[in-house]
């Protein structure tokens, strides 16, 4: 039996995304492989599988991370250690797992995240500053802050999924904003949420409701509220507007995705059972909302510390 002919690892890799990837895994997740497959034609586009060794990997790894974050190094990492495993495990194509060891660089960039927490003071800031304004820009990231939706669920509603009278809004649809902008179809173009846990009813405000008809003027009752709106398209362009947005209130810059975590830390701190807050939220169980979002808020250090100091007093 004659030896395997030798295949570069790009088009090893891109042949495994392709077969185990491509329509098993989120579009998102896929997208992530095939921009980890760009880079490795960067940076080894003329490395055989066969003749890889662990000062090779290493030495991708070292390369990628000159210029990217520890944990955007981490993902590349663990996509790339997939792959190398199966060669070595299953396909036979190394003699070795050269992903043995590998260590993972500190990365190159050191660029400071934006916050995803804000200190209630703060919260009550921006909220002033989002009803004064009063522009659809301010009720979007003001829906976004009473309900913690997330961006793709709210550009998902329509207004049949509105009930006005018993005050419910019915999440069971994201709106698809990934694939053309353009799109003369855009504010009709759905996709099934990220889980069938986020499919759910929730209940919410006057205020909420007002907004929704507010901004639905125009729109058909089957097409996206603020999808149907000029200047939702993009999430990039929504974080902007919020950034400037945070920056006149005087408040620390968050994200779309923050006010997410906003409202499910402001329950959380109103004493709200964190079962309830992770239903609210469409998460599979509450373990995601107490480890990420039970956070003490500075007002509630200051009150546990000045409790702390008055028992300790009495000793």
């Amino acid at each position: 039996m004659g030896r395997r002919k030798k295949i570069l690892f790009t088009d090893y890799f891109i042949n495994l995304v392709d077969t185990y990837k491509l329509n098993q895994v989120g579009e998102r997740t896929y997208n992530k492989y095939c921009l980890t497959h760009r880079h490795l034609k960067k940076i080894c586009p003329d490395l055989y599988l066969q003749d890889m060794n662990a000062n090779d990997y290493q030495q991708i790894l070292n390369e990628f991370g000159k210029n990217h974050e520890k944990a955007t190094i981490t993902d590349f990492h663990r996509q790339l250690a997939w792959a190398l495993k199966r060669a070595y495990n299953v396909d036979g194509l190394t003699d070795r797992d050269v992903t043995y060891d590998a260590q993972i660089p500190k990365g190159g960039v050191t660029n400071k995240k934006k916050p995803k927490f804000m200190e209630l003071d703060d919260m009550k800031k921006l909220v002033v500053t989002l009803k004064y304004l009063n522009s659809s820009y301010a009720n979007f990231f003001l829906i976004l802050l009473k309900t913690g939706l997330r961006f793709a669920e709210l550009l998902g509603i329509t207004l049949e999924d509105i009930d006005f009278e018993n005050k419910t809004i019915s999440i069971n649809k994201t709106l698809d904003y990934k694939k053309g902008a353009y799109d003369e179809n855009f504010s009709r173009r759905f996709k099934s949420t990220k889980n069938k846990y986020s499919v759910r009813t929730i209940p919410v405000d006057d205020a909420v409701i007002y907004m929704f008809w507010r901004n639905a003027k125009g729109a058909d009752k089957d097409e996206s509220i603020f999808g149907s709106i000029k200047g939702f398209q993009y999430n990039s362009s929504l974080n902007n507007k919020l950034e400037k947005t945070c920056k006149y209130a005087g408040v620390p810059v968050i994200t779309l995705h923050g006010l997410r975590h906003e409202h499910a830390t402001y329950l959380v701190s109103q004493g709200i059972d964190s079962r309830a807050v992770a239903e609210r939220l469409g998460h599979v169980d509450d373990s995601v909302t107490r480890e990420v979002y039970i956070h003490r808020l500075e007002t509630e250090r200051v009150r546990d510390n000045q409790q702390i100091m008055r028992s300790v007093s009495k000793i």
